[in-house]
C-alpha cells in the first residue's frame, strides 16, 4: 500500500498493481469518525484486485478544507494517464461528483449522493450536524462539466430524491432506484452479497445498467433493512398495522439490522397498546450478552422521543437483588 499524502484533514492510499481502471473512493459520512479506521473501499477493491485510491477524511467537513488542492494535485500526479472512476455514498458520493472535474474522472459510481453541504442549496437538508458552520471553499458540482455514471438511491426517502434530482439536471447519470433500502443503499448490496459481482462489472464495463436492475431486487425479502424501511414507510402514513407487519417480518431476517428490527416491532406492538407482548421482546433481547448493549440504546432513545418514561423504571432501571 502506497501513502499519497497524509495531513491534517485528508489522508490518501492507494494499491495500484495493474493496468486497468483506478477506483477513486471518498469517505462517506460517519458519525463518529475514528482516525484508525482502514480507508473507505481501500481492502475491498484491493482484494479484489481491483487497482484503488482511497481518499480518507479526517473529519465531516464534506472534503471543503483547503488541503483538498494538495490532496487533488496529488492523485493527478499518481494517476497521470489512467483511467479513473469516482466512488462513494453520501458525502463520499458528493466528493465523486464534485471533484470529478479536476480529478479528470471518466465515470462516478454513487450510492444515495448528496448535491450539496451549502445549507443556503438544501435549507431543507437537517441530517448533518457538521452543515451550519461549514465555509463551502469547493462546492462545485452545479457548474463543473457533466460526468456519466451511475446512482442508486431509494426513491422513497424524501431528501435523497431532491438530492438526486439536482445533481441529475448537469449530469447523465444512470439512475437506480432501490425502494426501502433507505439512505445506506451501498449496504444493501452486502447484505443481499451481489456486491462483488455489482462493482467488478460496473467498473470494467460501464454499459451493465441491466446487471444492476437486476442485482437491485435479489434477497431482498430475507434482509431486514428492507422491512424496517418499509415499516417506517408505513408508520409515516399512519398505516400501523401494516408497519407493524414489516416490522415483524424484518424479526425474521437472517441479514441486515436484526436487533433494531425487533426493538422497531416491539415499538410498534407497545404503540398499539400490546405492552406485555413488547416488554417480553425488549427483556429477551436486554438478556441477550450481544444484543443488550444496542437495545439499551435503542430503548433510552425511543423512551425520549417516544414520551414513554414509564419503560424505563420496567426495563431499563430494573435493581438486581444482592445475593444471601
Amino acid at each position: 500500500m502506497e501513502e499519497l499524502f497524509s495531513g491534517r484533514s485528508y489522508g490518501v492510499s492507494a494499491d495500484i498493481r495493474a493496468d486497468g481502471p483506478v477506483v477513486v473512493c471518498f469517505d462517506p459520512w460517519i458519525n463518529k469518525p475514528d482516525p484508525d479506521r482502514a480507508p473507505f473501499g481501500l481492502r475491498y477493491f484491493s482484494t479484489n484486485n481491483i487497482n484503488v485510491l482511497s481518499v480518507k477524511s479526517h473529519g465531516n467537513h464534506w472534503y471543503q478544507h483547503e488541503e483538498m488542492d494538495e490532496v487533488v494535485d496529488r492523485i493527478n500526479q499518481r494517476l497521470s494517464g489512467r483511467d479513473r472512476v469516482g466512488y462513494g455514498s453520501s458525502m463520499g458520493g458528493y466528493a465523486a461528483v464534485n471533484f470529478s472535474e479536476r480529478l479528470s474522472l471518466s465515470r462516478v459510481l454513487l450510492f444515495s449522493p448528496q448535491y450539496s453541504p451549502d445549507l443556503k442549496r438544501v435549507p431543507w437538508e437537517n441530517r448533518w450536524q457538521e452543515q451550519e458552520s461549514l465555509a463551502c471553499r469547493y462546492d462545485v458540482v452545479s457548474e463543473i462539466a457533466p460526468v456519466p455514471g451511475y446512482l442508486f438511491f431509494d426513491p422513497h426517502n424524501r431528501n435523497d430524491q431532491r438530492h438526486v434530482d439536482l445533481i441529475t439536471q448537469r449530469h447523465p447519470l444512470t439512475t437506480i432506484k432501490m425502494p426501502f433500502a433507505g439512505h445506506h443503499v451501498l449496504d444493501w448490496f452486502g447484505q443481499n452479497r451481489t456486491i462483488s459481482q455489482l462493482i467488478k462489472s460496473l467498473v470494467f464495463d460501464p454499459t451493465r445498467e441491466r446487471d444492476a436492475i437486476r442485482t437491485r431486487r435479489l434477497d431482498r425479502a430475507r434482509i431486514a433493512t428492507y422491512w424496517l424501511n418499509l415499516s417506517a414507510h408505513y408508520a409515516a402514513r399512519g398505516r400501523s398495522e401494516k408497519a407493524m407487519q414489516a416490522a415483524q417480518r424484518g424479526t425474521e431476517c437472517d441479514r441486515g439490522d436484526v436487533i433494531l428490527a425487533r426493538h422497531t416491532y416491539a415499538s410498534c406492538l407497545y404503540a398499539d397498546g400490546q405492552v406485555e407482548v413488547a416488554k417480553r421482546i425488549w427483556r429477551a433481547a436486554l438478556d441477550n450478552p450481544e444484543e443488550a448493549g444496542r437495545q439499551h440504546f435503542l430503548l433510552r432513545q425511543s423512551i425520549v422521543d417516544q414520551g414513554w418514561p414509564e419503560l424505563r423504571a420496567a426495563l431499563l432501571d430494573v435493581e438486581v437483588a444482592a445475593p444471601g
